[in-house]
């Protein structure tokens, strides 16, 4: 993707996640059933660089209760760690409480990796923050928002496949 089109695509994205609409192709899981799997939000498009990854969660109340339909938006920068090259977009919970994401690891170029979400759902408290990863030589492997990635192949490709789990508390 050439420079003028990745940036016409970044505006038009940042206006969508202004105004809080589904992402297109975001895959809205409002009409799944429980036994199935929550849509895949890909960020990342074919010829684009980068190690791919995988990111599932579970979205919960403080006390366990899986919350259906809950917006997980997530922005990030891309491979090289260039802000003004965002990732960005937006993955629905299914009846489970579950979200995914396909996207890029970003690069670390002036801090550590990190993926920002963000999370507004009626009757509960907003959530923003980020989540970084053990392998990034600068995260602290203490800290809770930092997840493990795991190697993976789906369809002869190699993926890193990792998990953030969310909970939100009750307005």
């Amino acid at each position: 993707m050439n420079f003028v089109a990745r940036l016409c695509r970044i505006i038009v994205l940042l206006a969508v996640f202004a105004i809080g609409l589904p992402v297109a192709g975001s895959g809205i899981a409002q009409a799944q059933s429980a036994q199935q799997a929550p849509a895949m939000t890909e960020l990342w498009s074919p010829g684009e660089s980068g190690q791919r990854m995988r990111i599932r969660g579970r979205v919960t109340s403080i006390d366990g209760t899986p919350l259906p339909e809950v917006a997980v938006r997530v922005r990030h920068a891309d491979a090289e760690g260039m802000n003004w090259s965002y990732y960005l977009g937006e993955a629905f919970t299914n009846t489970k409480g579950i979200y995914q994401f396909g996207s890029v690891i970003p690069g670390n170029s002036h801090r550590l990796s990190h993926v920002h979400v963000y999370v507004d759902h009626n009757g509960y408290e907003y959530l923003e923050t980020e989540f970084y990863f053990k392998q990034d030589p600068k995260a602290s492997p203490d800290d809770p928002n930092t997840i493990f990635l795991e190697e993976g192949t789906v369809n002869g490709e190699t993926m890193m496949f990792g998990r953030f789990d969310i909970v939100l508390i009750p307005q």
